[in-house]
């Protein structure tokens, strides 16, 4: 490829080329029928090989009933292929463990995350392709090739080439930052070596698109292994963006293999046994003891993620945060006592809170380094982290934990530290406009109609010598603190008076000075009138004017590096409704119109348009930003007037004037995103798409209560399946899964949207609330689900049915019970028959 330094460089390609032992055995891999002559004749040529291999077979990877003790014994009980794949693996381990001697790099890591997405590369395979499992293998050994020999021969070469370790995790940008340096990604070099090497096009595709988990759906099933293997080796190992998104991948197994949780568990157990047996025969250990995510189930880490959420909705700052993480360790490990430090939302420093054996949280005054927090716990820590950073943690006091125990609180608290960071990127917004607030050089006090304070900042506080916030109070009988007995009568005056719209006085008074002496003091109260009868009062110091103009510009440069750091969306319009500052530069706002960007998503918002400028603003808008690119992204917009009211001409007000307005939008993508899955996971099967069992109950307590107070009668159909047992040991799971889906779809075809509810009781069990029905009715659809799973199935599955009408005053778990008899009894005199009561 022309212009390409690396692909044109002869020397540092013979530096990164395969050893010879390796080239042979890739070459015999790649055949239909490798030779086992020529296999056995390579691999002599290295007797440590040779003696690893026969580690290897011998070790719990295979479970072999006896000891193998010659290659040719060993591929007799596994098969060449077999062999072959473990001296490919051994022999890539050796070259770059010891080919360069030079290079001072840690493998360890790398060779952890490569090993596991072998394994799981090939037991994905041979689920979505079969014949096609041993190359999925090497194809997932061989996918980084470029990247772990250009560290070794040539960092140089690498966009970061000082990192020490796992070279071969994807970083955000990774691959942008790889293409403007070489003219292509490490996939795709790695896809040239490979073909240069004599690997087949087909598997160098599969090395090329490894990291596109966006275009999963769209690619062929060995590279869906591939692509499925790398992300779960790096969600795995703890190494990629969180617990979160562990929890998220081993549902997207589930719906891409179709598979149970029970199943999800199986392929997790097998895939880590190969995994450690693997690892001990090269002599890698395991690694760091907490970072590791398959030491835990599935069901565990789903629990946690589940407990996690409660940060999601929290309110009432760090103590109720507190209280959460309190509450959550109270349940489950019956921890009655504790210290917590928890960093603070909008960036360094620490609050330490304790709960007490009595059960009472208190918080330590104060905000502290990390290194001076006054403990009062002074037994082990469990570090509370998100993406690398400390977050807080939390010391235990009462607890003496099983070693297992204490692994399950550690696993809850990387759980708890991600929903703690989200949590702190929502309210860090918050705290850095307060910290701003009270950092401007005027006293700024937003008053209801009745004149008392309902915020203020503290330069405020600091003009009145009040001690305490003024918060609450009348400000009128504040202002005599600082300023004249008169001037205070007279802005009580201006709030009584709704007819006036601002209010005025400038006043000059003797003070004292930083040193005691005595100074004189001026200070500009000035008052403007809201449309909703509230006040906005401004207290300005005179004397700092000029000092104020020296600093215009510094204060200006800081504020927009504020406002540019901050989460969320800021924006300011001015009155023709054409975006004036954005904080976002990506999104290429500034000079477009705004009602063009954004569009509503909200029916109930009458007028989308510069008008809406001159309503005093809207608390908050959900609406869809139309971004450069065709992107779109959902916003909760908050709009508010800039500098007041403003004024027409000729001193009148111009209230129905658009005015320059302050835009703050808050992305609802990932919300919007957990929402949905969360709305389906909580209510829907998985595997069949009806109702769950949780819903289930939800629903017919919701529709007897319907029934009994709208006269309008209901019913229930509930059913299992006959002869299902007979298919699982006959045809296997699969099998199985795909009579329940079938049954699934018959039922979600036959019943009336929105009146009856299709569910899955649990196993092959299927219940159907239907409402609105008379009894002849009800018997009907029964009749009809049997008939139809007879004729889907030719009568190798049939079903069991009872179904009956609710009775007046009856309960709904005594319908449920008195049906699930009536089905029982159906079982009993011999299935495909259906038990009226």
């Amino acid at each position: 490829m022309p212009g390409n330094p690396l692909l044109n460089s002869p020397h540092l390609l013979q530096k990164i080329s395969l050893s010879p032992v390796m080239l042979r055995l890739m070459q015999e891999a790649i055949k239909p029928e490798p030779d086992f002559a020529v296999m056995g004749e390579t691999i002599r040529l290295d007797p440590a090989l040779a003696t690893t291999i026969l580690n290897l077979v011998n070790s719990a990877f295979y479970g072999l009933p006896q000891k193998v003790t010659d290659l040719h014994r060993a591929a007799l009980v596994l098969g060449s292929r077999e062999i072959l794949k473990v001296a490919v693996s051994m022999t890539l381990h050796k070259d770059l463990e010891h080919g360069f001697p030079d290079c001072h790099y840690d493998f360890y890591p790398d060779w952890r995350l490569i090993v596991w997405s072998s394994i799981a590369a090939e037991l994905l395979a041979q689920k979505l392709c079969p014949e096609e499992a041993d190359h999925a293998y090497l194809c997932s050994l061989l996918k980084d090739v470029s990247l772990l020999f250009l560290r070794c021969a040539a960092k140089e070469c690498l966009p970061e080439p000082e990192q020490r370790d796992r070279i071969t995790v994807l970083s955000k940008g990774q691959l942008e930052r790889e293409t403007e340096a070489w003219g292509m990604n490490h996939c795709a070099l790695s896809q040239l070596l490979l073909a240069k090497w004599g690997i087949p096009a087909g598997m160098c595709d599969s090395v090329r698109f490894h990291h596109a988990m966006d275009s999963l759906s769209e690619l062929p099933p060995l590279t869906q292994a591939v692509v499925l293997a790398t992300q779960w080796s790096e969600m795995e190992l703890g190494h990629s963006s969180g617990p979160f998104s562990v929890v998220q991948f081993e549902g997207l197994l589930r719906s891409v293999l179709s598979l149970s949780d029970k199943e999800v568990d199986e392929l997790r157990a097998q895939c880590l046994g190969k995994f450690r047996s693997m690892l001990a025969s090269l002599g890698i250990t395991e690694g760091e003891e907490n970072r590791p995510y398959y030491r835990h189930s599935v069901k565990a880490m789903q629990g946690y993620c589940f407990l996690s959420m409660d940060l999601l909705t929290v309110e009432g700052g760090l103590s109720a945060v507190a209280r959460v993480l309190g509450k959550h360790v109270k349940l489950n490990w019956d921890v009655k006592s504790w210290d917590l430090a928890l960093r603070l939302p909008h960036g360094e420093g620490f609050r330490l809170f304790h709960l007490t054996p009595k059960g009472e949280l208190e918080r330590e005054e104060g905000v502290h380094e990390f290194s001076a927090l006054p403990w009062r716990i002074r037994s082990q820590a469990l570090e509370i982290g998100s993406s690398g950073h400390r977050l807080g943690e939390l010391r235990l006091g009462d607890a003496d934990l099983p070693p297992a125990e204490m692994d399950n609180l550690a696993l809850y608290l990387r759980f708890f530290g991600q929903g703690f960071e989200h949590y702190c990127a929502r309210h860090a917004v918050l705290e850095e406009k307060a910290l701003v607030f009270d950092q401007i050089p005027v006293g700024v006090a937003r008053l209801d109609a009745s004149g008392r304070v309902v915020e203020g900042n503290r330069r405020l506080d600091e003009f009145l010598n009040l001690a305490a916030p003024a918060r609450g109070q009348l400000l009128a009988e504040l202002l005599p603190r600082r300023l004249p007995g008169e001037t205070g009568a007279e802005f009580a005056a201006f709030v009584a008076d709704g007819s006036r719209r601002s209010f005025g006085k400038i006043d000059y008074f003797l003070c004292k000075g930083p040193d005691g002496s005595a100074q004189d003091g001026a200070l500009c109260l000035s008052a403007h009138r809201e449309e909703d009868g509230g006040v906005l009062a401004l207290l300005e110091d005179l004397r700092e004017l000029s000092e104020m103009e020296v600093q215009t510009l510094r204060r200006k440069g800081f504020l927009e590096r504020l406002v540019s750091s901050m989460q969320e969306l800021v924006l300011t319009v001015g009155a023709d409704g054409v975006v004036q500052y954005c904080s976002r530069q990506e999104y290429g706002l500034v000079g477009r119109r705004f009602f063009d960007a954004f569009a509503p998503a909200e029916a109930s918002v009458a007028v989308w348009s510069p008008s809406l400028l001159a309503e005093g603003g809207q608390p908050h808008v959900e609406a869809v930003l139309r971004a450069t690119g065709g992107v779109e992204l959902p916003f909760e917009l908050s709009i508010s007037p800039l500098g007041g009211k403003g004024c027409g001409g000729q001193g009148q007000p111009r209230a129905s004037l658009a005015r320059e307005c302050l835009v703050v939008g808050r992305d609802l993508t990932q919300i919007r995103r957990l929402e949905a899955k969360l709305k389906l996971r909580a209510m829907l099967d998985a595997l069949t798409g009806l109702y769950n069992h949780y819903q289930f109950h939800t629903t017919l307590e919701r529709e007897a209560s319907r029934s009994r107070r709208t006269g309008r009668p209901m019913g229930l159909v509930f059913f299992d399946l006959d002869k299902f047992k007979d298919v699982n040991d006959a045809q296997g799971h699969v099998a199985g899964d795909n009579v329940l889906r079938a049954v699934g779809a018959t039922l979600l075809h036959l019943v009336r949207q929105g009146m009856d509810y299709p569910c899955r009781y649990g196993g092959d069990e299927f219940a159907v609330i239907v409402t609105e029905v008379d009894e002849e009715r009800l018997h009907a659809i029964a009749r009809r689900i049997i008939e139809d799973v007879r004729a889907q199935f030719g009568g190798a599955v049939t079903v069991s049915l009872g179904c009956a009408m609710l009775r007046e005053g009856e309960a709904p778990q005594e319908l449920l019970k008195r049906v699930d008899n009536l089905a029982y009894k159906a079982k009993a005199s011999g299935g495909d028959v259906m038990m009226a009561g």
